[in-house]
């Protein structure tokens, strides 16, 4: 049974997309299916030109709580997941990406997490790896890492425990040396606290500044069941090079230092925030900790080996054309 739309729902769910045809129903279904159903679903279409737009209209003819909007031109991709979230109105707001998987129970649990803790802002579940096919990923016994079956590099999920600590300033450093994936952005959020964000910065892991931003205003908390799967394919962000993303992310063409912008944003992230001052200084002094952890880290050859993964992605895809 499907909501009136004259219904004001308890939750509101974020679906950025541009040229989704190969996953996006399978997307839909899943949370039209789901057993929390007090929810909308914004489809905010980036002008794609693919079946995109077909298949949302379908699913709004059968189900009343989807909406779609589309984009006169491709706005990329940060710009379309901040509009996705000025386009919703529910007082919990979602974001999902059109490729991945949810667990029918996911917004049971996640909904459950913040209606019994009201100092926690952000409610997620731990994450499993999938392949374009929706198969896990292997698990290494001797790490319990996930081994990416193209490669075999060991891949490792972010920590449950990354921002539910009762201290700001140790939340705003989980996030920063644990939050390597950033799944926790795809957590079923307070909006209250969303909107006291910037939202997502316009460069490369500005979807982990977003929540450094939040982790400074509340917790996160994991539920214990995996109930969400991070899918890779070709075609995913996280295999694209280093000129690709700057493309994909935003189409405005303009010209920037990811560095630059990284370090600006997170040393202005605690200003403003309601924290004290040795919080704030502290926040700062841990940037500067993890730039230089980052920048060892590109000279081990971190950046190197993420490049391979993306090509072995990559190239089945032109194996098959």
């Amino acid at each position: 049974m499907t909501l009136s739309t004259q219904h004001s729902p308890r939750l509101s769910i974020g679906l950025p997309v541009y040229n989704g045809e190969r996953y996006l129903a399978e997307i839909l279904d899943c949370f039209l299916t789901q057993t929390f159903q007090d929810f909308e679903i914004i489809v905010c279409d980036n002008a794609s030109t693919d079946q995109t737009a077909e298949t949302c209209r379908s699913f709004m003819e059968r189900d009343s709580r989807v909406r779609y909007h589309r984009n006169e031109k491709n706005l990329g991709a940060i710009p379309n997941f901040n509009k996705v979230f000025q386009l919703s109105r529910a007082p919990l707001f979602k974001w999902i990406a059109h490729d991945d998987l949810y667990h029918p129970r996911y917004l049971e649990s996640c909904v459950r997490i913040l209606d019994e803790n009201p100092d926690v802002i952000l409610a997620h579940s731990k994450t499993a790896f999938v392949d374009d096919r929706g198969k896990p990923f292997p698990i290494n016994p001797a790490t319990g890492s996930y081994v990416d079956p193209r490669t075999g590099i060991l891949q490792t999920a972010d920590s449950p425990m990354v921002a539910d600590s009762p201290t700001a300033i140790l939340r705003f450093w989980q996030v920063l040396s644990g939050a390597c994936w950033g799944t926790h952005m795809f957590g079923v959020m307070r909006r209250s606290a969303l909107q006291r964000t910037g939202l997502i910065p316009n460069f490369s892991g500005g979807d982990r500044a977003m929540l450094a931003e939040l982790a400074l205003l509340g917790r996160f908390q994991c539920s214990e069941e995996v109930l969400f799967s991070k899918r890779f394919h070709e075609d995913a962000s996280c295999h694209l090079d280093e000129k690709e993303i700057v493309g994909w992310l935003s189409t405005d063409g303009q010209a920037y230092s990811r560095r630059m912008r990284q370090l600006k944003t997170y040393f202005s992230t605690p200003l403003g925030k309601p924290v004290g001052l040795f919080t704030k200084a502290g926040c700062m002094g841990l940037v500067a900790v993890h730039s230089a952890k980052v920048a060892a880290q590109a000279i081990g050859g971190k950046d190197a080996r993420r490049a391979v993964q993306g090509v072995a992605w990559r190239t089945s895809k032109s194996a098959r054309a």
